[in-house]
């Protein structure tokens, strides 16, 4: 598993990047739009709710990306740190990625409930 080269990297880097930013744009799309929908006639607020459920499965697809891209990364930076260098960061690492886990779940429960309702 894993990028291989600079321009590897590179790639799998950006995909991670964008897909972060798509996953957040997402959930505040479905931010926006929810309160919006109640609100709205009864077309409008049946075409709301169909593009939140687009974006939510955007969304989905985005978390999916974070999630591999992320394992790629992780995998070649363990290749290329010194083993002192990885005992010393793996606490760090736990660390940022429960706090990555509390904010991409819960956010993803809030977007999910807000699509459902």
């Amino acid at each position: 598993m894993g990028a291989r080269g600079p321009y590897g990297r590179i790639v799998n880097n950006f995909l991670h990047d964008m897909a972060t930013g798509t996953w957040a744009a997402c959930v505040l799309v479905i931010a926006v739009l929810d309160p919006r929908a109640a609100a709205a006639p009864h077309e409008a607020a049946v075409a709301l709710a169909d593009a939140m459920r687009a974006v939510f499965w955007l969304l989905t697809g985005a978390l999916a990306v974070i999630a591999v891209t992320g394992g790629i990364r992780l995998a070649y930076w363990r290749q290329q740190a010194a083993p002192e260098e990885v005992a010393a960061k793996r606490t760090a690492l736990v660390v940022k990625h429960v706090a990555f886990l509390l904010i991409y779940g819960a956010g993803t429960a809030w977007a999910w409930l807000a699509v459902r309702s």
